[in-house]
């Protein structure tokens, strides 16, 4: 196998591995709605808008961002 073809096997590989996050991350998410929307399971706690927004605007997330 030539450096060409070993290149674009691992460009496929690579791009295959990047869809099976999203593909797995997408079908956790509709999971955890089900399980919320039936009533049942876990959800994790979500921040609130201004959670998140104080903690950007936090003076050590400035700090660390530097």
């Amino acid at each position: 196998m030539n450096v060409r073809s070993k290149l674009a096997k691992l460009r496929q590989q690579a791009g295959q591995a990047r869809t099976d996050g999203d593909v797995k991350a997408i079908s956790d998410l509709m999971d955890e709605l089900s399980s919320e929307a039936a009533g049942g399971g876990e959800t994790r706690p979500q921040p609130s808008l201004q959670d998140a927004f104080d903690e950007a605007l936090s003076p050590t997330t400035w700090s660390n961002e530097q």
